[in-house]
């Protein structure tokens, strides 16, 4: 069995998938403000509603980067904690790797989001006016985001397809996952 981990969306997901890539279960909450709390007595619910334990898991998925100082920070130190007992493979995915449609758009803060244009340019952090001129400008009527920027005009969104990101995961069989940052911890 393996375990998929998305803390970084909006809505934070675990997923259960076999060898086979099919999903056996899945839970999604709200985890914004309660990352530390919540996490892993979700990933222990997930695991002891399928009758496994964490010895039961083949490959631990996780998506690391970007997102706010403290959702990286406690996903990468939940992970590394279960992984320094029960010793599993490690695959890091980019929130950037979870959609297909560009742009792509995440919330950074309340102020701006991080937009990577098109899938061979950078990532790069834009306040929440410049990401709707850029939209306005370049016409743009599809876009990947998870963000909290409010607009009087509709964009379609493309949602995460998990079913498909699971079927198409590459192992990257690293021992300890590594918190990647794109802006310095914002703290006071």
């Amino acid at each position: 069995m393996n375990l998929f981990i998305n803390t970084l969306s909006k809505e934070a997901c675990l997923i259960l998938f076999n060898d086979n890539r099919q999903i056996v279960d899945k839970i999604e909450w709200d985890i914004k403000g309660n990352e530390s709390s919540t996490l892993i007595p979700q990933i222990d619910k997930l695991i002891k509603n399928n009758k496994l334990d964490y010895n039961s898991l083949g490959n631990i998925v996780v998506v690391n980067w970007p997102g706010s100082f403290t959702w990286v920070r406690t996903t990468i130190l939940a992970i590394n904690s279960i992984n320094y007992i029960v010793k599993k493979s490690i695959t890091e995915l980019s929130f950037f790797d979870l959609f297909k449609i560009y742009p792509i758009i995440k919330s950074s803060s309340k102020r701006d989001c991080f937009i990577k244009k098109s899938g061979k340019s950078n990532i790069e952090i834009l306040d929440n006016n410049e990401i709707i001129n850029y939209l306005t400008t370049n016409n743009v009527k599809i876009i990947s985001w998870d963000n909290n920027i409010k607009t009087d005009y509709w964009i379609e969104l493309e949602k995460i397809d998990y079913l498909n990101i699971i079927k198409n995961i590459e192992f990257n069989n690293i021992k300890s996952a590594n918190a990647l940052y794109i802006k310095k911890p914002n703290i006071s």
